[in-house]
């Protein structure tokens, strides 16, 4: 399987446009390290407009020599286009010769160069750029619509807008990293028919490593970027994108979340046991995925509050007071009330946001004000920019906070509160918010 080439119309047919018009000014095409540069010149050479000429070829190691002794043998066989790829690793003697060649009227000069930080300053192409009718393209990132187009045409048909976006997200837009991650690492062969579109396919276990990604941290980063403001279909298909490539255990939180979220509950326990041994338990929110499976989508919250109370004394010593207050929440929302919440609150942010959580689902139908109160401190904690608890619970914690404000006969504030909480991306806001009550009916059909 290989990219077709897409995009680059406006460059292309700038190319072709001077070709066509005989001029003999420099066509200098610049790009960021994997934009296409060399793919975009080998098109515009198989186009008719080329075919008019004696196409001779430099590499960047021809000395000024070099040049002059081979156009000499060509001159007088017909309009002559030097190409040159790469020839920001010429030396500027060969490119003041090429500049000379154009000058005179003996050939038009095509020469790609490398642009953005990792550029060679000064550029031995800048004495092409000044001179009469020269043409300067610049080759920009592919955009989401282009790698949408793109994939359409790898799958056959239409490809989701969150995979397009994923892997425009996870490249950057970069032509060499889409073909790495699509065709060196058989991405394109991961598609799959879903309901409304092509999508990757879904990944259940952790996978090797395979080989070296330059991109890796781009990815990673891009992936929690996704998973933090809530853009949970983009993240959801980034995580995809890592575990296929072997780089699961780094993005694992999120994908054993959006797993369940999904009401994919088997799905996510069977990536959580592929993890390495002990990676669950010293993970507070990989932990806090088991214990949600266990207790919400496989009806044992027995089991949950066991797994959470065995992963806070691992180690002996002290138990880690986040789990329990994971324990705590766990119980509350399955109906349990949970002891000892107040000597739990104020050891840190994450503890506290779930002490609050906990005290809110205990009372939140007998004691709605009292929910109110805690809810907000929950919602204080989870939005105030310190990274406390995973990214669901916000809007999680605001449909409980609409259901306190209404069973407290405080229906404008409720009406209010629900009035903005709609307008997210797809599959977060209120779609997020109802999902853990889908889960044990979901996890039925996954």
């Amino acid at each position: 399987m290989k990219l077709n080439f897409i995009g680059r119309n406006q460059q292309l047919e700038s190319i072709r446009s001077a070709l066509r018009s005989g001029s003999t000014g420099p066509i200098v095409v610049a790009g960021e390290s994997g934009a296409g540069r060399s793919a975009l010149v080998e098109r515009a050479l198989a186009c008719p407009e080329a075919a008019a000429y004696l196409v001779i070829r430099f590499s960047a190691a021809d000395t000024a020599a070099d040049i002059a002794s081979r156009v000499a043998s060509a001159e007088g066989r017909g309009s002559l286009l030097l190409v040159v790829d790469d020839a920001h690793l010429s030396d500027h003697a060969s490119l003041l010769a090429l500049r000379d060649l154009g000058r005179r009227g003996v050939g038009t000069v095509l020469a790609t160069t490398l642009s953005g930080a990792s550029a060679r300053r000064p550029d031995p192409t800048d004495c092409l750029r000044f001179e009469p009718d020269t043409r300067s393209l610049s080759l920009p990132s592919f955009t989401v619509e282009e790698v949408a187009a793109l994939l359409d045409e790898m799958a056959g048909g239409h490809v989701r807008l969150a995979t397009a976006a994923a892997l425009h997200s996870a490249s950057g837009g970069n032509a060499a990293r889409l073909h790495d991650f699509l065709v060196v690492r058989g991405l394109g062969e991961r598609l799959t028919r879903a309901a409304n579109g092509w999508e990757l396919q879904t990944v259940t276990e952790w996978n090797p490593v395979q080989g070296p990604l330059p991109s890796m941290r781009h990815l990673v980063d891009a992936t929690w970027e996704a998973w933090s403001v809530l853009a949970f279909d983009r993240a959801y298909e980034l995580c995809k994108v890592a575990a296929w490539c072997g780089f699961g255990q780094l993005v694992a939180a999120p994908l054993a979340h959006l797993l369940l979220l999904r009401g994919r509950v088997r799905d996510s326990m069977r990536f959580l046991d592929s993890l390495p041994e002990g990676f669950v338990e010293t993970t507070p929110h990989l932990a806090l995925a088991r214990a949600i499976n266990l207790a919400c989508g496989m009806d044992r919250p027995d089991a949950a509050g066991e797994f959470l109370l065995g992963a806070a004394l691992l180690g002996g010593g002290r138990p880690r007071p986040v789990y329990l207050a994971y324990r705590a929440w766990v119980m509350a929302l399955t109906g349990q009330s949970p002891e000892g919440l107040d000597a739990m609150d104020g050891e840190d942010r994450e503890t506290t946001l779930f002490v609050h959580a906990a005290k809110a689902m205990t009372v939140l139908h007998s004691r709605p004000v009292e929910a109110i109160f805690h809810l907000r401190r929950a919602l204080a904690l989870v939005t105030g920019g310190m990274g406390a608890g995973p990214p669901w619970l916000s809007p999680h914690l605001t449909a409980c906070l609409i259901d306190a404000l209404l069973l407290a006969g405080r229906t404008g504030e409720a009406t209010l509160l629900a009035a903005g909480f709609h307008g997210g991306e797809p599959a977060s806001g209120w779609d997020v918010a109802v999902a853990l009550s889908m889960v044990s009916s979901a996890a039925d059909a996954a």
